[in-house]
């Protein structure tokens, strides 16, 4: 029975992480800016929510259900205008998911059957499947992103122009 407890944790667990590492997804895109000088604004989950200002820094987290808490980031930002801070910005969101995922991908090759194992297993699939969905360059179709570009195709047009 205590097992099944176990497992039953490891789910909620896994969705806090899952939401951390979109945070820090957002959290990497306003370090350029910040350290230039500039403000950013991060939104995760949804565009309402509290809302909490640290300095430069503005942290928005709001719920309009799991599956948007666990897919929606947005980053905004203001006062810098270079092409170079920029591009790295645009840049940093993908490579701390890249991070993240070369990190957990020890935990793939493991033979854990435990419930952090599980939980850590969901975070690995989950941000490789964020990965790809932003370096990928391409208009997204549908759902909260519907019409804008990811990461990717936003990096290209970037460093092209």
């Amino acid at each position: 029975m205590s097992d099944v407890l176990l497992y039953a944790l490891a789910v909620p667990a896994a969705v806090v992480g899952i939401v951390v590492a979109l945070f820090l997804h957002e959290a990497a895109h306003a370090a350029p800016v910040l350290l230039a000088g500039g403000s950013s604004h991060i939104s995760v989950g949804s565009d309402s929510g509290r809302t909490a200002r640290f300095g430069p820094l503005t942290v928005t987290v709001g719920f309009d259900g799991v599956r948007k808490l666990v897919a929606y980031g947005y980053h905004e930002w203001e006062g810098t205008h270079s092409k170079r801070v920029r591009t790295a910005s645009i840049a940093a969101g993908p490579a701390m998911t890249v991070l993240i995922v070369a990190a957990l991908g020890p935990v793939m090759f493991r033979d854990g059957t435990t419930p952090i194992s599980f939980c850590l297993r969901a975070i690995f699939y989950s941000e490789f499947f964020r990965a790809v969905q932003t370096i990928v360059p391409r208009t997204y179709s549908r759902g909260a992103y519907a019409g804008l570009d990811s990461d990717g195709k936003q990096f290209l047009r970037l460093v092209r122009s």
